[in-house]
Protein backbone atom coordinates (compact mmCIF):
# COMPACT_ATOMS: atom_id res chain seq x y z
CA UNK A 1 0.00 0.00 0.00
CA UNK A 2 1.05 3.49 -1.02
CA UNK A 3 2.53 5.59 2.15
CA UNK A 4 -0.06 8.70 2.47
CA UNK A 5 1.22 12.05 2.23
CA UNK A 6 2.40 13.54 5.17
CA UNK A 7 -1.49 15.83 7.08
CA UNK A 8 0.06 19.68 6.58
CA UNK A 9 1.32 18.19 3.26
CA UNK A 10 -2.63 17.45 1.72
CA UNK A 11 -3.94 20.22 3.51
CA UNK A 12 -1.75 22.73 1.78
CA UNK A 13 -1.76 20.87 -1.61
CA UNK A 14 -5.89 21.04 -1.10
CA UNK A 15 -5.48 24.93 -0.50
CA UNK A 16 -2.99 25.48 -2.72
CA UNK A 17 -4.88 24.24 -5.95
CA UNK A 18 -8.70 24.61 -5.02
CA UNK A 19 -8.48 28.39 -3.15
CA UNK A 20 -11.81 29.66 -3.40
CA UNK A 21 -11.62 33.51 -4.41
CA UNK A 22 -13.11 36.16 -6.74
CA UNK A 23 -11.35 36.91 -9.89
CA UNK A 24 -9.33 39.70 -8.42
CA UNK A 25 -6.99 37.41 -6.40
CA UNK A 26 -7.63 34.38 -8.07
CA UNK A 27 -5.90 31.60 -7.88
CA UNK A 28 -4.28 32.80 -4.54
CA UNK A 29 -4.61 30.62 -1.34
CA UNK A 30 -5.12 34.17 0.68
CA UNK A 31 -8.53 35.74 -0.29
CA UNK A 32 -9.96 38.78 -0.69
CA UNK A 33 -13.06 40.36 1.44
CA UNK A 34 -14.87 41.04 -2.32
CA UNK A 35 -17.46 38.74 -3.46
CA UNK A 36 -18.53 37.63 -6.86
CA UNK A 37 -21.87 40.24 -7.94
CA UNK A 38 -25.29 38.06 -7.90
CA UNK A 39 -26.18 36.89 -10.56
CA UNK A 40 -23.01 36.33 -11.57
CA UNK A 41 -20.91 33.30 -12.51
CA UNK A 42 -17.50 33.07 -12.50
CA UNK A 43 -15.14 29.80 -13.42
CA UNK A 44 -11.57 29.78 -12.72
CA UNK A 45 -10.21 26.64 -14.10
CA UNK A 46 -6.26 26.29 -13.01
CA UNK A 47 -3.69 23.41 -14.11
CA UNK A 48 -1.22 23.04 -10.51
CA UNK A 49 1.80 21.22 -9.56
CA UNK A 50 4.37 20.88 -6.03
CA UNK A 51 6.78 18.77 -6.00
CA UNK A 52 8.86 16.94 -3.03
CA UNK A 53 12.26 15.70 -3.62
CA UNK A 54 11.28 13.48 -6.42
CA UNK A 55 7.96 13.41 -6.02
CA UNK A 56 4.92 15.82 -7.93
CA UNK A 57 1.88 15.94 -7.65
CA UNK A 58 0.02 17.39 -10.30
CA UNK A 59 -4.04 18.70 -10.44
CA UNK A 60 -6.52 20.12 -12.45
CA UNK A 61 -9.04 21.74 -10.20
CA UNK A 62 -12.07 23.37 -11.67
CA UNK A 63 -13.89 25.91 -9.06
CA UNK A 64 -17.14 27.75 -9.96
CA UNK A 65 -18.17 30.57 -8.05
CA UNK A 66 -21.96 31.99 -8.31
CA UNK A 67 -22.61 35.29 -6.73
CA UNK A 68 -26.13 34.08 -4.86
CA UNK A 69 -27.16 37.60 -3.08
CA UNK A 70 -24.95 41.07 -2.58
CA UNK A 71 -22.86 39.92 -0.04
CA UNK A 72 -23.09 36.16 -0.32
CA UNK A 73 -21.40 33.40 -2.78
CA UNK A 74 -21.08 30.00 -2.65
CA UNK A 75 -17.95 28.08 -4.41
CA UNK A 76 -16.83 24.42 -5.16
CA UNK A 77 -13.93 22.89 -6.00
CA UNK A 78 -13.50 19.41 -7.76
CA UNK A 79 -11.33 17.98 -10.47
CA UNK A 80 -8.58 15.42 -11.05
CA UNK A 81 -4.83 14.86 -9.89
CA UNK A 82 -2.07 12.34 -10.66
CA UNK A 83 1.37 11.90 -8.83
CA UNK A 84 4.52 10.94 -10.57
CA UNK A 85 6.76 9.34 -7.99
CA UNK A 86 10.17 8.64 -8.57
CA UNK A 87 11.75 8.54 -5.42
CA UNK A 88 11.01 7.96 -1.34
CA UNK A 89 9.03 10.86 -0.22
CA UNK A 90 6.63 11.10 0.33
CA UNK A 91 5.55 7.69 -2.01
CA UNK A 92 7.47 5.75 -4.77
CA UNK A 93 4.37 4.71 -6.45
CA UNK A 94 2.81 6.74 -9.01
CA UNK A 95 -1.02 7.22 -9.03
CA UNK A 96 -4.48 8.93 -10.47
CA UNK A 97 -7.66 10.02 -9.18
CA UNK A 98 -10.35 12.22 -8.64
CA UNK A 99 -9.54 15.23 -6.33
CA UNK A 100 -12.22 15.69 -3.03
CA UNK A 101 -14.89 18.07 -3.46
CA UNK A 102 -14.99 21.31 -1.50
CA UNK A 103 -17.89 23.34 -0.95
CA UNK A 104 -17.11 27.17 0.35
CA UNK A 105 -19.69 29.42 0.75
CA UNK A 106 -18.14 33.19 1.61
CA UNK A 107 -20.02 36.30 3.01
CA UNK A 108 -18.95 40.06 3.19
CA UNK A 109 -19.54 40.91 6.25
CA UNK A 110 -18.59 44.73 6.61
CA UNK A 111 -17.74 47.74 4.46
CA UNK A 112 -16.22 51.23 5.05
CA UNK A 113 -13.74 53.65 4.86
CA UNK A 114 -15.05 54.76 1.42
CA UNK A 115 -15.03 50.82 0.37
CA UNK A 116 -11.24 51.21 1.13
CA UNK A 117 -11.75 48.70 3.59
CA UNK A 118 -13.95 45.40 3.88
CA UNK A 119 -14.41 41.91 6.49
CA UNK A 120 -15.90 39.01 4.98
CA UNK A 121 -15.94 35.29 6.27
CA UNK A 122 -15.55 32.04 4.12
CA UNK A 123 -16.40 28.12 5.44
CA UNK A 124 -14.26 25.81 3.21
CA UNK A 125 -16.42 21.71 4.03
CA UNK A 126 -14.08 19.42 2.14
CA UNK A 127 -15.80 15.98 1.18
CA UNK A 128 -13.55 12.79 0.75
CA UNK A 129 -13.75 11.41 -2.74
CA UNK A 130 -9.62 11.57 -3.18
CA UNK A 131 -8.28 8.33 -2.96
CA UNK A 132 -6.43 7.39 0.70
CA UNK A 133 -5.11 4.17 -0.18
CA UNK A 134 -2.69 5.69 -2.84
CA UNK A 135 -2.06 8.91 -0.71
CA UNK A 136 -4.05 11.15 -2.90
CA UNK A 137 -6.32 12.11 0.16
CA UNK A 138 -7.15 11.94 3.59
CA UNK A 139 -10.51 9.64 3.61
CA UNK A 140 -11.80 12.25 6.03
CA UNK A 141 -14.41 15.28 6.17
CA UNK A 142 -12.65 18.72 7.05
CA UNK A 143 -14.31 22.31 7.87
CA UNK A 144 -12.58 25.47 7.79
CA UNK A 145 -13.32 28.86 8.88
CA UNK A 146 -11.47 31.65 7.61
CA UNK A 147 -11.81 35.36 8.12
CA UNK A 148 -10.89 38.09 5.49
CA UNK A 149 -9.58 41.56 5.34
CA UNK A 150 -8.94 43.73 2.50
CA UNK A 151 -8.00 47.29 2.31
CA UNK A 152 -6.99 49.09 -1.18
CA UNK A 153 -5.58 52.08 -1.13
CA UNK A 154 -4.71 53.41 -4.37
CA UNK A 155 -3.57 51.09 -7.19
CA UNK A 156 -2.66 48.55 -4.14
CA UNK A 157 -4.52 45.82 -2.06
CA UNK A 158 -3.70 44.01 0.96
CA UNK A 159 -5.32 41.09 2.10
CA UNK A 160 -5.30 39.15 5.41
CA UNK A 161 -6.72 35.97 6.00
CA UNK A 162 -6.78 33.90 9.48
CA UNK A 163 -8.54 30.59 9.82
CA UNK A 164 -8.84 27.61 11.27
CA UNK A 165 -9.06 24.21 9.90
CA UNK A 166 -10.44 21.06 11.77
CA UNK A 167 -9.25 18.06 9.83
CA UNK A 168 -11.23 14.50 10.62
CA UNK A 169 -14.35 16.40 11.88
CA UNK A 170 -15.66 12.57 12.78
CA UNK A 171 -13.70 12.11 15.64
CA UNK A 172 -12.91 14.64 18.49
CA UNK A 173 -9.42 14.58 18.11
CA UNK A 174 -7.57 18.44 17.60
CA UNK A 175 -4.12 16.80 17.51
CA UNK A 176 -4.18 17.35 13.29
CA UNK A 177 -6.11 20.41 13.51
CA UNK A 178 -4.41 23.73 11.83
CA UNK A 179 -4.65 27.12 11.84
CA UNK A 180 -3.99 29.39 9.09
CA UNK A 181 -2.40 32.95 8.00
CA UNK A 182 -2.17 34.50 5.24
CA UNK A 183 -0.38 38.08 3.52
CA UNK A 184 -1.22 39.23 -0.16
CA UNK A 185 0.12 42.50 -1.59
CA UNK A 186 -1.85 42.56 -5.04
CA UNK A 187 -0.17 45.86 -7.57
CA UNK A 188 -2.27 47.06 -10.30
CA UNK A 189 0.29 48.43 -12.70
CA UNK A 190 -2.39 49.24 -15.68
CA UNK A 191 -5.92 48.17 -16.48
CA UNK A 192 -4.15 45.06 -18.06
CA UNK A 193 -1.82 43.82 -15.53
CA UNK A 194 -1.78 43.39 -11.78
CA UNK A 195 1.25 41.89 -9.92
CA UNK A 196 1.16 39.28 -6.61
CA UNK A 197 2.93 38.42 -4.05
CA UNK A 198 1.67 36.22 -1.08
CA UNK A 199 3.16 34.45 1.98
CA UNK A 200 0.90 32.14 4.45
CA UNK A 201 1.19 29.42 6.65
CA UNK A 202 -0.46 26.44 8.60
CA UNK A 203 0.52 26.11 12.56
CA UNK A 204 -0.33 23.12 14.31
CA UNK A 205 -2.57 22.98 16.65
CA UNK A 206 -0.90 21.34 19.09
CA UNK A 207 2.69 19.88 19.23
CA UNK A 208 1.79 16.56 18.54
CA UNK A 209 0.25 17.96 15.02
CA UNK A 210 3.75 18.10 13.22
CA UNK A 211 5.22 21.31 12.55
CA UNK A 212 4.77 24.83 10.87
CA UNK A 213 5.06 25.12 6.97
CA UNK A 214 5.83 28.95 5.50
CA UNK A 215 4.50 29.15 1.82
CA UNK A 216 5.64 31.52 -1.01
CA UNK A 217 4.39 32.43 -4.38
CA UNK A 218 3.87 35.54 -6.90
CA UNK A 219 3.52 36.11 -10.43
CA UNK A 220 1.30 38.13 -13.16
CA UNK A 221 -1.77 38.67 -13.89
CA UNK A 222 -2.75 39.39 -17.18
CA UNK A 223 -6.73 41.17 -17.90
CA UNK A 224 -7.25 39.90 -21.83
CA UNK A 225 -11.10 41.33 -21.29
CA UNK A 226 -13.29 42.34 -18.46
CA UNK A 227 -14.18 39.00 -18.38
CA UNK A 228 -11.78 36.61 -19.29
CA UNK A 229 -7.94 36.45 -17.67
CA UNK A 230 -4.66 34.98 -17.33
CA UNK A 231 -2.05 34.06 -14.33
CA UNK A 232 0.76 32.59 -13.40
CA UNK A 233 2.47 31.94 -9.92
CA UNK A 234 5.65 30.16 -8.66
CA UNK A 235 6.64 29.69 -5.41
CA UNK A 236 8.54 27.86 -2.53
CA UNK A 237 8.37 27.03 0.90
CA UNK A 238 10.20 25.92 3.95
CA UNK A 239 9.12 23.83 6.91
CA UNK A 240 9.04 19.78 7.74
CA UNK A 241 8.50 17.86 4.27
CA UNK A 242 6.86 21.12 3.22
CA UNK A 243 7.11 21.39 -1.01
CA UNK A 244 9.80 21.93 -2.96
CA UNK A 245 8.45 24.05 -5.88
CA UNK A 246 4.62 25.12 -6.83
CA UNK A 247 3.20 26.42 -9.75
CA UNK A 248 -0.12 27.49 -10.95
CA UNK A 249 -1.79 28.75 -14.25
CA UNK A 250 -4.83 29.38 -14.61
CA UNK A 251 -7.81 30.87 -16.82
CA UNK A 252 -11.04 32.73 -15.07
CA UNK A 253 -13.72 33.62 -16.98
CA UNK A 254 -17.06 35.65 -15.74
CA UNK A 255 -20.43 35.06 -17.25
Amino acid sequence: MAKTWPASFVVALWLIGPAVTVRAVSPLVTDDADTVPPGQLQINSDFTFARARSTTLYSIPINPVAGLLPSLELGAIFGYQWRDGSGSFPTTNDADDLTDLTIAPKLRLWQGLEDKLKFSARIDLKLPIASDRHGLGTGNSDIGVVGIATYTIGKTSLDFNAGYYAIDISRADFDDDRWFVGQTIRQMLNEKWTLFAEVFAFLPNTRAGGHANWYFSGGPQWSVRENVSFCALVGSAVGHKSPDLTGTLEVTLTF
